[in-house]
């Protein structure tokens, strides 16, 4: 496979620091054309490989955007979903008309928590949709929770069910139940391997991960590593929590 040209947007979130970890670790460096281009509200000093771009993502910079990106065979997408955003991401698309875009899909399983919350969402799997819909290979990368030591499943936990300020948890179903969860620097990786793989290898939805880990063991490990106790104030079944969200629907 020739080199492929790589635009990156969305830097300044959660998955833009351990994607550029990727593109600078040099195991890529034999498939991308550098220098890559990476959109920025910031003014930051290109290097040889990566061509920052400052701009603001907006309805005004469309066409200066897709000026910018012209010729660019790939555009992934690391941006925090957002309607208007999306919107004007899929204009830029439709100029530039890249080979392939990887968009903002990373996390939940859109697909299997829609069965317990319909319109779970529903503006992630509509943008992708959408960028089909001009024709645009589009990938979705499911990876579920986010691991990052200090940040995801470490110190960012009341999505698992555990309260910092009280230290206690909010139990639903067993404790051995395991969660599927991927460490951003791979996710840097899987952004930078899907890139570069030729295009009529690639499925249309992706599914990664790290490793499992059991609720009881992020437990543990947030009590070790906060030297607290944690309580369980509240436990419900499986059963009884869909219910609950039923209920609410």
């Amino acid at each position: 496979m020739s080199q492929i040209s790589l635009a990156i947007i969305g830097l300044n979130g959660a998955l833009g620091k351990p994607t550029l970890d990727a593109i600078n670790s040099g195991k890529f460096d034999d498939k991308l054309k550098f220098p890559i281009k990476a959109l920025t509200r910031k003014d930051t000093p290109s290097t040889d490989k990566i061509q920052y771009i400052k701009t603001e993502i907006n309805s005004e910079t469309v066409d200066s955007i897709a000026n910018s990106l012209s010729g660019v065979d790939v555009i992934a997408e690391l941006v925090t979903p957002n309607p208007d955003l999306f919107s004007t991401l899929e204009k830029v698309a439709g100029k530039v008309k890249p080979k392939l875009y990887i968009p903002s899909q990373f996390g939940a399983d859109i697909e299997s928590v829609s069965k317990l919350i319909p319109g779970f969402l529903a503006l992630k799997t509509k943008h992708s949709e959408n960028l089909r819909g001009l024709g645009i290979k589009t990938v979705d990368v499911i990876t579920n929770l986010f691991a990052q030591p200090g940040s995801f499943l470490y110190e960012h936990v009341a999505h698992v069910g555990i309260d910092p300020d009280t230290n206690t948890v909010f139990q639903i179903g067993d404790l051995d139940t395991e969660l599927e969860f991927t460490r951003l620097e791979d996710i840097g990786n899987v952004v930078l391997a899907v890139a570069t793989t030729p295009i009529d290898k690639l499925p249309d939805t992706i599914r990664v991960k790290s490793g499992e880990i059991a609720y009881k063991d992020i437990i543990n490990n947030y009590e070790k590593s906060h030297n607290v106790k944690l309580t369980v104030k509240e436990k419900i079944t499986t059963e009884e929590a869909k219910k609950k969200l039923d209920e609410k629907l």
